[in-house]
């Protein structure tokens, strides 16, 4: 019985894998793009529009609004976690840089920067005890102290 379990756990993972290898192939091939807007809750957003999101989900979703109105949902990953970690950074003028999966509107995040008055910002989160920086927000792995959002202006 276990020897089946095993054998069943590896095909599923074998198709598992099947199954992503043409969307990072895929992706690979997109080129690099550049958006501006805010990053929103989808969740937020269907609502307005008169949908709703299974609140099951609704965690796991955000995306940007550009300021034409287009929504880009998000992949959840290293790109886009900080959004997902930090509600602060919610609805506030964002520059992201990313790649779209092929033949869809999901966006996958590479970098990002904020947009004060027109100028981007670097953001990162810095522990004062450690000086030590961070691109998403979490506990200092050194001191287990809280981490600070820090903003600053990207030298041209």
């Amino acid at each position: 019985m276990a020897g089946r379990l095993t054998v069943r756990r590896t095909l599923l993972l074998l198709g598992l894998a099947a199954l992503t290898l043409p969307i990072w192939a895929a992706e690979r091939e997109s080129k690099i793009e550049t958006l501006t807007g805010k990053v929103v809750s989808l969740a937020e957003e269907l609502d307005k529009a008169g949908t709703k999101l299974d609140p099951d989900a609704a965690p796991f979703w955000l995306a940007l609004r550009t300021e034409s109105g287009k929504l880009y949902p998000l992949v959840k990953d290293s790109g886009s976690r900080l959004f997902f970690n930090d509600k602060a950074l919610l609805n506030r003028p964002m520059r992201l840089t990313g790649r779209f999966i092929s033949g869809s509107t999901l966006f996958r995040v590479t970098s990002v920067n904020s947009l004060q008055k027109g100028e981007l910002y670097e953001i990162y989160y810095w522990c004062d005890i450690c000086s030590i920086k961070r691109g998403e927000k979490m506990i200092c792995e050194c001191c287990g102290g809280p981490m600070e959002l820090k903003e600053e202006p990207v030298k041209p």
